[in-house]
């Protein structure tokens, strides 16, 4: 596989270390190279049905230029590394990037400036092709820039070494499916791993099981988490602490934003797990806090034929949730927001999954800036 990886990688050049540039440079050359932006990493399959990485990588404007200038005619480089799980990191391999850079490859990420797509990045190989278990495995993930050149001024100097000037690392990002959940439904994996993509996944439910229902607190971390993504902002916690149960910073900044209440004056039960009907009100609330001037009437909304099984105090969430299209019933147009008889509490009916929270959590991302 090693050697699948290093094909894959445009054209491998000598690594030459990671040695800070500790020479004469020639006329043009930088002293440093601005460092990459990893956007996002995602797991796709070859024609094979073999998964790999695809990285989104943006480039400094300043390298773009270094790449047309070509000081000394030199070349800009890229290199890529990979840490497995809690190992170290490894080389990959590297190469011009004038196959990321060039029009005519195709590997430029439509409406994002400088911004280009590099595939074909394979896992580690555990016994053949079919035995790749992506999921198993947390794969994190760095890149490197370079501009590599010779003081060429005689034929002399051609057999001389490439000397190089490296930028810093590029930020890191981590991929698998071990990366962020245990269990997923099938219907649930491309909204969870959108919601990954975006950055909405809290680190408490990160590497959980996402068909278990979520927790209060875990909500809590969800919805400041979507707070702050959309907003831009940081939350800051309620002061002092109202609680006896908890100290959750995430918790109280929830608090403080009116996303939810406590359970008592002084109880917040962080491990009570969430019904739907609770999960819609604590997303409606987060919507009033990121849109306070919103017009959040539900005037026309029909009742759910199971209306008379909605608490009346989340009535006007439900109904607003489902006007704006984040949160529907069942095909029978159901909302299913609680369980009422011991039967359907034993079954699970009416609670909120993982899963779903997450996926309710990317469909308000998607849906506020919108909102008016």
């Amino acid at each position: 596989m090693k050697e699948k990886i290093l094909a894959v990688l445009m054209v491998l050049v000598i690594t030459a270390g990671l040695m800070p540039c500790a020479y004469a440079l020639a006329d043009g050359v930088p002293s440093s190279v601005e460092a990459a932006t990893l956007n996002k990493v995602e797991v796709l399959n070859d024609e094979d049905g073999v998964p790999y990485f695809q990285l989104e990588v943006q480039l400094p404007q300043s390298f773009i230029d270094l790449s047309e200038e070509r000081p000394a005619e030199g070349d800009t480089w890229i290199d890529y590394y990979w840490k497995i799980d809690s190992g170290s990191w490894e080389y990959l391999g590297g190469g011009s990037t004038d196959c990321l850079i060039d029009e005519s490859y195709g590997s430029a990420v439509p409406g994002k400036t400088n911004t280009y797509n590099v595939s074909n990045i394979y896992p580690e190989n555990e016994g053949n092709d079919q035995a790749i278990i992506i999921k198993n495995h947390t794969y994190t993930i760095r890149v490197q820039l370079g501009y590599q050149y010779r003081d060429i001024s005689s034929d002399e100097d051609l057999r001389s070494p490439f000397k190089f000037v490296y930028s810093s690392f590029s930020n890191e990002l981590s991929i698998g499916s071990g990366s962020f959940y245990k269990n997923v439904s099938d219907g649930a994996k491309p909204e969870l791993q959108n919601a990954y993509d975006l950055g909405l996944i809290p680190d408490i439910l990160v590497g959980a099981d996402m068909t278990r229902p979520i927790t209060r607190e875990e909500f809590c971390e969800l919805a400041v988490l979507l707070h702050e993504k959309v907003t831009g902002n940081s939350s800051e916690p309620v002061t002092p602490d109202p609680f006896t149960d908890t100290t959750n910073a995430q918790i109280l900044k929830a608090f403080k934003l009116g996303i939810t209440t406590g359970t008592s004056p002084t109880t917040f039960s962080p491990n009570v797990l969430i019904n739907r009907e609770q999960c819609a009100a604590m997303l409606f609330r987060a919507i009033k806090a990121m849109k306070p001037n919103v017009d959040f009437s539900t005037a026309g909304v029909k009742d759910f034929p199971d209306q008379n099984n909605i608490s009346s105090w989340a009535v006007e969430a439900t109904k607003y949730m489902f006007k704006i299209g984040i949160i529907a019933g069942d095909s029978n147009g159901n909302f299913m927001p609680k369980a009422t008889t011991t039967a359907r509490e034993a079954s699970g009916y009416g609670m909120a999954t993982r899963e779903q929270a997450i996926a309710l959590s990317v469909r308000t991302y998607e849906k506020v800036p919108s909102i008016s």
